[in-house]
């Protein structure tokens, strides 16, 4: 377990309890970011199609994420940079974690944010 994610697993349960309407829990939150900073990091390194717009809206995504968890008394900004270097870390090591969420749970997430 990261440092983050023990952060995370050890915030009281009225601050988890805010993740759950948008995240469903604080385990699925952190992995929803972990996903945005890999579809970033992916989106920039190939270059596809559009790759621009791509990355902006990715990028907008990001910011929202960053807001709602700032509404909810903690620091957005620094929690998703810290999950974004988790991604960067296992990236560096040659590691794919088993993410337990399908794209469906994903992409139904984004539109709550």
């Amino acid at each position: 377990m990261t440092k983050i994610q023990q952060f995370l697993a050890d915030l009281p349960e009225e601050k988890k309890s805010l993740f759950v309407p948008v995240f469903g829990s604080v385990e699925k939150f952190y992995t929803v970011v972990y996903l945005i900073a890999r579809n970033e990091h992916v989106t920039d390194q190939e270059k596809p199609n559009r790759y621009e717009d791509r990355l902006h809206v990715i990028r907008q995504m990001r910011n929202r994420v960053e807001k709602l968890v700032s509404s909810y008394g903690l620091d957005g900004g620094e929690i998703v940079a810290d999950i974004a270097s988790d991604y960067f870390e296992d990236y560096v090591n040659y590691k794919e974690p088993e993410l337990a969420i399908t794209n469906d749970e994903f992409i139904a997430i984004l539109r709550k944010i």
